[in-house]
C-alpha cells in the first residue's frame, strides 16, 4: 500500500474492486487487534480478577485499547507479576503512544521474566538509543530472539549501531547481505543509502538510492524525497527536479511534492541536514511498519509509534500511523494526527483531505462538506478538494450537488489527460443516476477513451446500455472483457447475466446470475435480477424466493414497491418484449 492512497471507486452499481494485501512480513510477540469500530463506553470495573482479564481481552478484541489498558491495570493491582498481562499491557500502551508508561512496565517485565520479553527488550533498547547510549542498546538487542520480524529488524538496528561507531563499511556489509535477497532489496537498500549518506559518501548513497528506486514497481514517495533532497543539498537541483518529475509522472494527482516544487521554482534551498543515529533507527522502525501495514496493521501502529518516539518530528511516520489508524476504523484518533500534520508543507493538504473524509465517516458530513468547499476556494488551481467533495456527495446520493462539484473541477483542468478518467467516470455516474443519459453517456465514453480497458468503466457503461436496451452486442463484449479481468467480481458477473437476459439467452443468464449470487449473496439487486430470470424461465416459486430475499437486503427505496408488485402479480408478460427478448 502506498502512503495516502487517493483513488476512489464508487459502489453505486457494479464497481467494487478488490483490495489485495501485499505485505508478507510477520511480527511475533505482539498482541493483535480486530479492526472494527471501538466502543465509546465501558462497564464498571468488576471485582473478579479473572473477569477483568476477560473484559480486557474483549476490549482489546473490539479495538478499544484505552479500556483494555484499564481492565488489565486492575488485574495487575492484584497480580503485579502476571507476565501475560504485562506483555499485553505494554504493547497496548505503545499502540496508544504512551511510551513512557510502557517503559516502566517493560523494566518490571524484564526483571521478573529474566530478560526474555521481546517487546519489553525492544522498548528498553530504543530508550537507550534515544539517550544515545548505543553500546547499552546493542547489548539489549543481542537479547532479542532472531526470528519472525526480528530477523529483519535486528540487522537494520545493528547496522545503524555500527555506524554510530564509525564502522560504516561493516554496517553496509550487513545491509548488502540482506539485499542479495531480491525480495528485501528495497526494504534494506534504503538503509544502505542512508548509512552511506551518514558516512559522507554521497556518491555511494546516490547509487544506492537509484537502485532502490529501480527495485520499486511503482513510484515510492520516501525514496523520491530522500534522493531528491540529497541532490538539492549538494547543489544538483536539476537532478533533484528530475527525481521529483519521475514521481509526479507516475502519480500526477499527488500533492505530496507541491511545496518541494515551490521551493525549487522560488530558488529556495534546503537547510543543512546532519542525519543522526537516532533518526536512522527511527527510519528502520518506519520501514518495517510501512512494509507490514496492509498485512499486520496493529503491528504497523506499534512500529510507527516507536519511530515517532525516537523522532517526534518524523512527519511521514505520523502519516503512516494516521493512515493505519484510519483504515482500522480509529477515525477520531487518526484525525488528531492528521490535524498535527495539517500545517506541514508537503503533507498538510493531503492530511486535510483525509480529515474531511473521516468526518463524513464519523457522521459529521456537513463539517466535511464545509471543509472541502473551503479548501476548493482556498486554492483555485487544485481539483482534488472538489473531486473529493463530489465523491462524498455522490455517496450520499446528492447527485446534482456532486455534479456541480465535478463540473467545477473539470473547468479547472487546462488539458485533459489519462489520469482524469476517474473524474469523467464519476460525473457520468451522477448524471446517469439522475437519468440525464446523454450527458452520462458522453462522460462515460470519455472515461473509456482515457482508460480503454478499465473493467469498472467497461462494466458501468455496458450495464447502462443494457438497462436501456441500447447497443446490446457491444455491451456484451465490453462486460465479457470486464469479467475476464475480474472473474470473481459478482457485480460484473451480474451485468453479464443481465445482458444475456436482455438478449433472450435465459439459460446462460441463469448460469451467470446464480454465480453472481454465490459471490455476492448480500446484494439486493443481484437477487432481484435472479428472481426476474427465474420467473421468465417458468420457475415461479424460486423467483418469489429471490424477490423476498431482495426485500430483506435493504434495496434502494424506489425499488421496494417494484419488488412488492412482482411478488403480488409476478413479472408482467410484456416485460420480455420490453427487454428486447
Amino acid at each position: 500500500m502506498t502512503i495516502l492512497k487517493i483513488a476512489y471507486y464508487t459502489q453505486l452499481r457494479r464497481n467494487v474492486p478488490s483490495m489485495v494485501a501485499t505485505a508478507t512480513i510477520l511480527l511475533v510477540g505482539l498482541a493483535v487487534f480486530k479492526p472494527i469500530q471501538a466502543k465509546d463506553t465501558m462497564a464498571g470495573m468488576g471485582r473478579s480478577e479473572f473477569g477483568n482479564y476477560l473484559a480486557g481481552r474483549q476490549a482489546q478484541f473490539d479495538s478499544n485499547p484505552r479500556f483494555a489498558v484499564k481492565y488489565y491495570l486492575s488485574v495487575l493491582e492484584k497480580s503485579p507479576n502476571n507476565l501475560l498481562v504485562l506483555q499485553r499491557i505494554i504493547s497496548l500502551l505503545v499502540s496508544e503512544g504512551r511510551i513512557e508508561e510502557a517503559l516502566s512496565k517493560a523494566q518490571h517485565h524484564t526483571k521478573i521474566s529474566g530478560s526474555k520479553s521481546n517487546i519489553s527488550n525492544l522498548i528498553l533498547a530504543l530508550t537507550d538509543v534515544k539517550r544515545q547510549q548505543f553500546l547499552k542498546a546493542s547489548q539489549r538487542i543481542d537479547q532479542l530472539p532472531n526470528d519472525g520480524i526480528n530477523s529483519f529488524l535486528i540487522p537494520m538496528l545493528n547496522a545503524w549501531l555500527l555506524a554510530s561507531q564509525k564502522k560504516s563499511e561493516e554496517a553496509l556489509k550487513i545491509i548488502d547481505k540482506k539485499i542479495k535477497n531480491p525480495g528485501l532489496s528495497a526494504l534494506f537498500g534504503i538503509h544502505g543509502a542512508l548509512i552511506s549518506e551518514f558516512a559522507g559518501n554521497n556518491e555511494n548513497a546516490i547509487s544506492r538510492y537509484k537502485a532502490v528506486a529501480n527495485s520499486h514497481k511503482n513510484a515510492n514517495l520516501r525514496t523520491t524525497i530522500l534522493l531528491g533532497n540529497l541532490y538539492e543539498r549538494i547543489g544538483q537541483k536539476e537532478n533533484a527536479k528530475a527525481v521529483y518529475d519521475s514521481y509526479k509522472s507516475l502519480k500526477p494527482s499527488s500533492t505530496m511534492l507541491d511545496d518541494t516544487y515551490n521551493r525549487l521554482i522560488s530558488g529556495g534551498t534546503l537547510k543543512s541536514y546532519n542525519r543522526t543515529i537516532v533518526e536512522g533507527i527511527s527510519e528502520a522502525l518506519f520501514s518495517i511498519g510501512s512494509a507490514i501495514q496492509n498485512q499486520k496493521p496493529y503491528q504497523a501502529i506499534i512500529f510507527s509509534r516507536l519511530a515517532i518516539y525516537l523522532n517526534p518530528n518524523f512527519s511521514i511516520a505520523k502519516l503512516l500511523l494516521a493512515e493505519t489508524l484510519e483504515e482500522n476504523v480509529s477515525l477520531s484518533e487518526a484525525n488528531k494526527i492528521y490535524k498535527e500534520l495539517s500545517s506541514q508543507q508537503n503533507y498538510g493538504w493531503a492530511a486535510r483531505l483525509r480529515i474531511a473524509n473521516n468526518l463524513d465517516r464519523l457522521g459529521e458530513t456537513d463539517k466535511a462538506v464545509h471543509q472541502l468547499r473551503s479548501m476548493a476556494i482556498e486554492n483555485t488551481k487544485k481539483t482534488d478538494a472538489l473531486i473529493k467533495l463530489g465523491n462524498l456527495l455522490q455517496r450520499h446520493k446528492r447527485y446534482q450537488a456532486s455534479i456541480n462539484a465535478y463540473e467545477q473541477a473539470k473547468r479547472r483542468i487546462q488539458s485533459i489527460k489519462k489520469q482524469h478518467w476517474a473524474l469523467h467516470f464519476s460525473l457520468g455516474i451522477s448524471y446517469e443516476r439522475l437519468k440525464r443519459w446523454p450527458l452520462a453517456e458522453r462522460n462515460l465514453l470519455k472515461a473509456l477513451e482515457l482508460r480503454p480497458n478499465h473493467p469498472s468503466v467497461l462494466n458501468y457503461l455496458g450495464y447502462s446500455w443494457v438497462e436501456q436496451g441500447l447497443q446490446l452486442k457491444r455491451a456484451q463484449k465490453m462486460i465479457e472483457n470486464a469479467v475476464k479481468q475480474r472473474p470473481r467480481d459478482g457485480y460484473i458477473i451480474d451485468s453479464l447475466g443481465w445482458v444475456f437476459y436482455r438478449l433472450g439467452n435465459i439459460k446462460e443468464a441463469i448460469k451467470q446470475l446464480e454465480r453472481a449470487v454465490q459471490i455476492r449473496p448480500e446484494d439486493p439487486t443481484i437477487n432481484d435480477h435472479l428472481g426476474d430470470i427465474y420467473w421468465t424461465a417458468g420457475r415461479r416459486n424460486e423467483a418469489k424466493f429471490q424477490w423476498n430475499k431482495a426485500l430483506t437486503l435493504d434495496p434502494e427505496r424506489d425499488q421496494i414497491p417494484k419488488i412488492k408488485l412482482k411478488l403480488k402479480v409476478g413479472l408482467p408478460e410484456k416485460v420480455n418484449e420490453q427487454k428486447g427478448i
